[in-house]
């Protein structure tokens, strides 16, 4: 069978980024490539809007609402700001997470005691929601555990997106309830280690996602990301844990349904 006879979830896709075709161009290839449900994910304020529109648009895509370690100084009353959107969108059924939030000491586009306020704020919000977390991390896990052990794991957990840490890290993720996703970073020649990584989480904390439009798999890797792509990272994640291509879009899909409430 070829890899569009199977069905896939996108989880984390920045469908408001994408300019390199109509959207509906991209929209289409993905439904043709078996991507049956898009999360179309917020990073800072006005992104909020669009990818709501977006989502209102399509019965198959949900957003999230979040912002971005590296615009955490951006939003002074990020809380308001959120609360205040939330409260007025009449999409909430599809709004599934809070994020894209976490921290990112790799790049500090951002001061670290701003990130770890907003991340803080949102893992509260989460917790209001009922809803889990989308979480973006380089080179803070040690701060991002003490932050979710200070708050506490919202019920709903959430996922590690576009995961790149440790082996150890991932589990210490998974024992906190966390998700692990895997991008096209899974396929790329320098990605020994993240493939090692991917033997290790239980199947029932799977997921893969394009990141869209940045971190195109391997073939497309220069490309500008987009959905269609996401059958390639499942790939590469069949073949390194041994499976079909079926059984990861199966599991990957149920988790993503459980987890998202899609």
């Amino acid at each position: 069978m070829s890899l569009n006879s199977y069905s896939f979830i996108d989880t984390h896709a920045h469908l408001a980024m994408l300019d390199h075709a109509p959207l509906e161009d991209i929209l289409a290839r993905a439904r043709a490539q078996g991507i049956s449900k898009m999360i179309t994910v917020s990073t800072h304020e006005e992104s909020w809007a669009a990818n709501e529109k977006i989502s209102a648009a399509s019965a198959d895509i949900y957003f999230t609402l979040g912002l971005h370690p590296h615009d955490s100084e951006k939003v002074p009353n990020c809380e308001k700001a959120l609360r205040s959107f939330y409260a007025a969108s009449s999409l909430k059924k599809k709004c599934v997470a809070v994020g894209e939030t976490g921290l990112d000491f790799f790049y500090n586009f951002a001061g670290k005691e701003a990130q770890i306020s907003q991340f803080e704020t949102q893992i509260k919000l989460a917790s209001d929601w009922n809803m889990p977390l989308v979480i973006h991390c380089r080179e803070a896990f040690d701060m991002l555990f003490e932050s979710l052990k200070k708050i506490g794991v919202p019920k709903k957990a959430g996922v590690m997106h576009c995961f790149t840490g440790t082996t150890e890290e991932a589990l210490e993720s998974v024992k906190l309830g966390f998700s692990i996703s895997f991008s096209g970073i899974l396929t790329f020649k320098n990605g020994d280690a993240l493939r090692a990584t991917a033997k290790e989480i239980p199947e029932d904390r799977l997921l893969i996602e394009t990141d869209c439009p940045f971190l195109a798999p391997v073939p497309n890797r220069g490309k500008k990301n987009e959905p269609s792509f996401l059958p390639s990272t499942a790939a590469v994640l069949a073949a390194v844990r041994g499976a079909s291509i079926e059984h990861i879009a199966k599991i990957t899909s149920e988790n993503a349904i459980k987890l998202f409430n899609l």
